[in-house]
């Protein structure tokens, strides 16, 4: 099966992207992986919120095919990932799930039904007759001349 693995790492490590990049390959293919491309940079990227001390880092993902012999060994590529002190973050996801829609037909279709629900309520309040501008002249004057006693 095939799986993405996107990390990112510190600023300062730019300069030791490839080295970074050597190790991982080594670490996936001790596991039993096989890259199945080569990494690919994304940059520097703003953090949406600081993460070790860091508010920007440099992001790079890799995909690689694990044989079903050597799929448990998913969890351990995850430990040895989060040991290593180069990577601040990273995620693996299975490559046939990327880019599936996150809400399911059921949520979607009850979304659908309050914005038609919406919609017919809308065209339902545009069909009952508006009041003139003289009868709420009217009723703003009978409302003014009452005095409370």
């Amino acid at each position: 099966m095939e799986y993405e693995l996107l990390f990112f790492t510190s600023v300062a490590n730019e300069e030791k992207i490839n080295l970074i990049k050597k190790d991982i390959a080594g670490i996936l293919e001790s596991l039993g992986a096989k890259l199945s491309t080569d990494f690919f940079d994304i940059g520097k990227r703003k953090l949406a919120y600081p993460i070790k001390r860091n508010t920007h880092a440099f992001f790079s993902f890799v995909r690689f095919w694990l044989d079903d012999e050597n799929k448990q060994n998913i969890s351990e590529i995850g430990k040895r990932l989060a040991l290593y002190n180069n990577i601040i973050r990273h995620i693996i996801v299975r490559a046939d799930e990327i880019g599936k829609p996150i809400i399911s037909e059921e949520i979607r279709f009850k979304q659908k039904e309050k914005t038609i629900k919406l919609t017919e309520k809308a065209k339902s309040d545009e069909e009952k007759p508006k009041a003139s501008l003289s009868e709420l002249d009217e009723k703003l004057n009978e409302i003014l001349e009452e005095t409370p006693e």
